[in-house]
């Protein structure tokens, strides 16, 4: 998971420091992992797993999500819907494993790691990684040991931190009146430019806003079709239109 803060119990290890983990279906805690957990959602995690679902925005969050509002930001927060069993197993495990291994979310791929961003809010600082706590996980016993810089590389999540930072600098951004949640439009602002890049296709495309924005024909041909290029396109365009307000 990425927290904005590095819990206080939690070492921060750098891109050297090392630890021991192996998950494979010897374990007899393979798959358990994947049940009854609150799951976080990063914006790209949501464009990963629509597109290897071969989803509309629409309906991958009405399927598969859950909403609310951060009580610290006043931002929407997106979790992954879990089954209604006595188990609450994810939608996507089955007795093999992850079925949507390739696109899995940022917090599967870090497990056993997280990563945190000290300092305040409108100042992030520098990211962190760290050792969570996994009671009853026994691939933190087996005998293979990583870097924290091997382990990242080798779980592909180099777009994903790099996305993922993108809207913390949103979310972080210094010009957030501490303390001041968004207001409804602001929420949807957010949920439209970051989560359902479907309907912020058609808001690009459909208004007036490809020529206010100044986009030339490459950028327009390029947003048509690269829902990467366009998510980096909603992130700079929150940051205009929830802080300009507040340049001085």
């Amino acid at each position: 998971m990425f927290t904005r803060h590095l819990p206080v119990s939690e070492a921060g290890l750098g891109p050297g420091d090392t630890f021991s983990f192996s998950c494979h279906s010897g374990l007899a805690c393979f798959n358990s992992c994947c049940r009854n957990k609150q799951l976080p959602l990063t914006p790209y995690d949501v464009l990963r797993l629509k597109q290897g679902l071969g989803l509309s925005s629409d309906a991958f969050l009405a399927a598969y999500t859950l909403y609310w509002t951060d009580s610290e930001t006043g931002f929407p927060s997106i979790c992954l819907r879990m089954e209604e069993a006595p188990d609450r197993a994810c939608p996507f495990v089955s007795p093999g494993g992850c079925r949507v291994y390739d696109d899995r979310p940022t917090a599967c791929r870090l497990y056993p790691l997280g990563r945190a961003a000290g300092g305040q809010a409108g100042a992030p600082g520098r990211a962190f990684a760290f050792l969570m706590s996994t009671p009853g996980c026994l691939g933190r016993g087996e005998e293979q040991v990583w870097t924290v810089e091997d382990w990242m590389e080798s779980q592909g999540l180099g777009p994903y931190v790099r996305m993922n930072d993108r809207m913390l600098e949103v979310v972080s951004q210094p010009r957030r009146r501490a303390g001041k949640p968004l207001d409804e439009g602001g929420v949807q602002k957010v949920i439209v430019a970051c989560y359902n890049l479907d309907v912020f296709r058609r808001f690009v495309f459909e208004t007036a806003f490809a020529d206010v924005a100044g986009l030339d024909e490459a950028a327009r041909e390029r947003l048509a079709s690269d829902d990467t290029a366009l998510l980096e396109l909603g992130m700079a365009y929150l940051r205009r239109v929830l802080y300009a307000q507040d340049a001085g």
